[in-house]
């Protein structure tokens, strides 16, 4: 994917996987690649605990920050022990974040009440270490929003990917999160989601592309990439009515609010 020119404004992914096997063949060229073009840092969740060392282990030495959780799309692979394992890690290691974790109610029904415990029991942890989290959220704001509410969850965090309403995103707001903005105001059929971004604070909103997955519409077969966090802040530009280097700068100053760990890493 050819982009040109780089944004003048150093930018952060504030949202990708970039331990996953898709990038084990170019990694550490496509960083040199990423680099460039103004990319000076990555913020990369842990979705699973057999996953972990290895995220941890390849984010040392470099400009990529890690956060550690449970995430709900893999319930199945999550073991009885895995919220200890959890608690020991952040201990060790130190994640900017708990994360990614959540509720997904788009997954079958049969496990949203494992799903709702072990979301219960990484906000839990979050509040007691007094760590931010990055939420996956799918078809369940309400939800999340009640049970930050309920917990009484005052660290704030991401909710990655938000696809909701105005009204939803505003409650998210006054509780502390910013929004992940990626990939999906890009689809023809996001309507409704560009105008709540055009409505919602600048102030709020974070740029993220979670790849290798959530794909934008124009990438055409190619596979994602956090460069494609570029086009992206252009997009959110041209519905905020601004430059994309003020989208830029606005992402990494919220990014930067919202996890203070960051700060030593990026």
């Amino acid at each position: 994917m050819s982009i040109e020119p780089k944004a003048i404004t150093p930018w952060i992914d504030s949202h990708c996987h970039f331990d996953f096997q898709q990038f084990d063949h170019d990694r550490e060229q496509h960083w040199q690649f990423l680099t460039r073009m103004g990319c000076v840092g990555l913020v990369i969740p842990g979705v699973t605990a057999n996953t972990w060392s290895t995220l941890i282990g390849g984010c040392s030495n470099k400009p990529w920050a890690y956060a550690l959780g449970l995430h709900p799309y893999f319930i199945d692979q999550h073991e009885a022990d895995d919220l200890l394992r959890l608690s020991i890690a952040c201990e060790t290691h130190h994640p900017i974040a708990i994360g990614e974790f959540g509720l997904d109610f788009v997954l079958p029904e049969e496990t949203f009440t494992r799903q709702i415990e072990l979301c219960q029991q990484q906000f839990q942890l979050a509040k007691t270490l007094e760590l931010p989290v990055i939420l996956h959220v799918r078809k369940a704001y309400d939800e999340i929003a009640a049970m930050v509410r309920r917990i009484g969850f005052k660290q704030g965090g991401i909710i990655h990917a938000f696809s909701g309403s105005l009204q939803q995103g505003e409650a998210l707001i006054k509780l502390g999160f910013k929004l992940g903005i990626g990939g999906a105001i890009s689809h023809g059929r996001a309507l409704k989601l560009r105008k709540t971004v055009a409505n919602l604070p600048l102030d709020a909103l974070v740029l993220e592309t979670d790849s290798p997955d959530m794909k934008p519409a124009f990438l055409a077969g190619q596979r994602n990439s956090p460069v494609s966090l570029l086009l992206l802040s252009q997009m959110v530009a041209s519905l905020k009515d601004c430059h994309g280097d003020k989208v830029i700068l606005a992402s990494n100053h919220n990014l930067y609010a919202v996890m203070p760990r960051l700060k030593a890493i990026i």
